[in-house]
């Protein structure tokens, strides 16, 4: 298959222009394109993705000829990775050299010790890569596919998951957590060994940074079926492990969660540890933290079914964790904070101080002053959801009654 059938022609130009391709090739290498995109063509998918190898130049060299061509960054020099945008295009592209990785090393297995050199082969590439779908290379000028014994074409024709080698969770133990997001993601299953070795190492996952943690994490809730992901994670330990008081279930019903709901998919998986502690493991940021936060305020609640409860909760809560919740309630079919919020309204009844019938300033009118009206209003605000009484001298009269001048 030509090259030109698997990623348009026009986008290979732009990233990887003619000129720049005949350069490579003059110099002795060989370009090829790897990654998930190969593995995604082989699945249907479309890829955005466009990952390409240089194989026979030293990364020294390679980086020499590609600033003839546009602007480089070696951003990854220790890992030969080379960021090439090309002159007169504004999108950027990783294009490296063949390495091998020997294992992942420092706090939370970020860095790798890495090899890299001339002399290093395609195959030797494609070995240290996590799966063999993902082993899969196209050389770009031919087409060819170049996949060891077929195993990559095997495993997807199979829906499998099936890693590369015995010590490749040892090397780097977030690919337990990467087998569980690509069988969510792509509705394969993780092949038998593969799940024994993920089991056998699984103590490993705690060693992960938190970052690597949640990027995964957040894949799986996002571009996979969550509730096939959690069901891995428990299967694995590797739920247990992270969050000993994890939900021992968890319905499909949150498959149907926004995809924007991802602080409220953790808390309703989450909802037996504190949000500090789910952020502290996945480093989430603030906002995202609150959101979590919010969701298991709301689930914790007792009065929130309440009209007074619901106009409290979203008074001490962020926007995004009252959007978090309405997410989950959508998923669970379940009336949303907005349906309720409109139905008081349509009888009658203020949702927030500013649907109050007084204002701050008609207090002050009245003599309050300061902190008072903060906390009068508030108890004006109550006071009218209980009653439906949203009338202005009506209110008026009672905080008079209760706190103003004569």
């Amino acid at each position: 298959m030509k090259f030109s059938q698997f990623l348009k022609e026009d986008a290979l130009e732009l990233a990887l222009p003619t000129d720049v391709r005949s350069a490579i090739i003059d110099k002795g290498g060989k370009i090829y394109q790897v990654g998930g995109a190969v593995r995604d063509e082989m699945l249907g998918k479309v890829s955005k993705d466009l990952d390409l190898l240089i194989v026979g130049i030293e990364l020294k060299d390679l980086a020499t000829l590609l600033t003839r061509f546009g602007k480089t960054n070696l951003v990854g020099k220790a890992f030969g990775i080379i960021k090439f945008v090309p002159t007169g295009a504004t999108e950027e592209i990783d294009i490296s050299v063949p390495r091998i990785d020997s294992k992942s090393t420092g706090k939370g297995h970020k860095d790798f010790e890495v090899k890299l050199g001339k002399g290093i082969t395609l195959t030797q590439d494609q070995l240290r890569r996590d799966f063999w779908m993902n082993a899969m290379a196209r050389d770009v000028e031919t087409g060819e596919i170049h996949d060891i014994d077929k195993k990559g074409q095997t495993d997807i024709e199979n829906k499998q998951i099936r890693v590369i080698g015995a010590q490749a969770f040892k090397e780097d133990p977030l690919r337990m957590l990467r087998a569980v997001q690509f069988a969510a993601r792509f509705d394969f299953t993780i092949e038998t060994e593969t799940m024994k070795q993920i089991k056998k190492n699984v103590n490993l996952i705690k060693t992960v940074s938190a970052e690597r943690f949640q990027e995964e994490f957040k894949k799986m809730f996002e571009k996979g079926t969550p509730s096939v992901g959690v069901d891995l994670l428990q299967q694995t330990g590797i739920l247990k492990k992270l969050f000993p008081r994890a939900r021992d279930t968890f319905s499909v019903e949150y498959d149907k969660l926004d995809k924007k709901g991802f602080p409220a998919f953790l808390a309703v998986l989450l909802r037996g540890h504190k949000s500090k502690d789910i952020q502290k493991a996945m480093k989430l940021s603030n906002e995202d933290t609150n959101a979590v936060s919010d969701v298991l305020k709301y689930i914790a609640m007792r009065d929130v079914d309440s009209d007074v409860g619901l106009v409290t909760f979203i008074k001490y809560s962020t926007p995004k964790g009252v959007e978090n919740v309405n997410y989950a309630l959508k998923a669970q079919r379940k009336v949303d904070i907005d349906y309720r919020l409109n139905s008081m309204r349509r009888v009658g009844k203020p949702t927030s101080m500013k649907e109050l019938a007084v204002s701050g300033r008609d207090l002050q009118k009245i003599g309050l002053r300061g902190k008072m009206i903060g906390d009068t209003l508030y108890e004006l605000l109550i006071h009218a959801i209980e009653t439906g009484k949203n009338d202005k001298n009506y209110l008026l009269s009672r905080a008079k009654g209760k706190y103003g001048k004569s």
